[in-house]
């Protein structure tokens, strides 16, 4: 099985995006996104041909602790990407369904924990738009998304491990679904 985590760069008053840093030491492969509509959309159309699911994690600066975000939202806001460009306030894509499941996660993993809760909103920016994107254009693929807490708030070797508990998680149920493990 191919499993792709990507993470996002940095971005507003985010100087340090943990996104980027839990991606690039998961353990897996990882792609670092810029926090643009055009990095997304060529990410989207060409970025996961070679696998089979995609965790993408963003940071969600409020959060407390890691969110699993369990629905995609056709929703952007009018919010500037890195590059000034506004794609908002709107659907995503008019044509398409107002919420989409996501299609990673398993329900042993979505269960209040001391270290992660879940969410049915990813939010309106960047974050919910390579979601949604990526869902609806993969549904083939197992597509999930992951928020994270700034490393202030959660220390990064707590957010390490947590990352590592979900994804091995993550491994076992998706080895039970398919023939070959992550």
């Amino acid at each position: 099985m191919n499993f792709l985590v990507t993470g996002f760069g940095p971005f507003g008053n985010i100087a340090e995006n943990p996104s980027s840093e839990l991606a690039k030491n998961c353990g897996l492969d990882y792609r670092l996104l810029e926090v643009s509509f055009r990095a997304v959309d060529e990410f989207v159309e060409t970025g996961l041909e070679e696998y089979d699911s995609l965790l993408a994690i963003g940071v969600n600066a409020s959060a407390k602790k890691m969110t699993i975000e369990t629905v995609a939202r056709n929703e952007i806001g009018a919010g500037a990407d890195v590059l000034g460009e506004v794609r908002g306030l709107g659907p995503i894509d008019p044509r398409l369904p107002q919420n989409i499941a996501a299609t990673l996660w398993a329900e042993e993993l979505l269960c209040e924990t001391d270290d992660w809760t879940q969410s049915t909103s990813a939010g309106n920016y960047l974050c919910n738009y390579l979601f949604y994107r990526a869902v609806s254009s993969h549904p083939s693929k197992s597509v999930g998304f992951l928020h994270v807490p700034p490393f202030e708030t959660l220390q990064k070797t707590d957010q390490v491990r947590i990352l590592g508990v979900i994804i091995q998680a993550l491994r076992m149920l998706l080895s039970e679904k398919r023939p070959t493990a992550l």
